[in-house]
């Protein structure tokens, strides 16, 4: 019996803790003997399986951000070019619509939000300001932003 725990063992070794499936197809290479259910309980008693099969499958969306329209959410970040600046910029400001995939893309000399506000401001102008604006630059970054921009609108 301990015999064929090793086969199984050196054979799941061998497919990566690959499932019940892959397991069999490896061990019917060599041995008629290893049975469907043999390999079911030795899956039962691997901690790496187990572990595995407990943390599940995550999947990338589970319920799509559905958009209707043009400008309806938005997305802004800052990319960082300083390993290959081009003369005094820095940094590019990536300005792009969810629903239609559209990107701007200002060159940037620093990240500080009055720059940043700037060149927001001036897409703001030609497009209008979307009704949501989304950023992972961080809450202080992004209410800094929102403080010049404001300081930029007209009376």
């Amino acid at each position: 019996m301990e015999d064929i725990f090793d086969i199984i063992y050196l054979s799941h070794i061998a497919v990566g803790h690959g499932g019940r499936d892959r397991l069999k197809v490896e061990t019917s290479i060599k041995y008629a003997n290893i049975t469907t259910d043999m390999i079911n309980i030795f899956l039962s008693l691997c901690e790496t399986c187990q572990k595995k099969k407990k943390l599940g499958k995550k999947g990338l969306v589970s319920k799509p951000i559905l958009h209707t329209e043009f400008n309806s959410r938005c997305q802004m970040d800052s990319i960082d070019m300083q390993s290959q600046p081009d003369a005094q910029f820095k940094f590019i400001l990536n300005y792009q619509d969810h629903l239609i995939k559209f990107v701007l893309l200002r060159p940037l000399q620093t990240k500080r939000a009055e720059e940043v506000a700037s060149h927001v401001f001036d897409i703001f102008l030609t497009f209008g300001a979307p009704v949501l604006l989304h950023s992972d630059n961080g809450s202080e970054f992004v209410n800094n932003l929102i403080t010049e921009l404001t300081d930029l609108r007209p009376e």
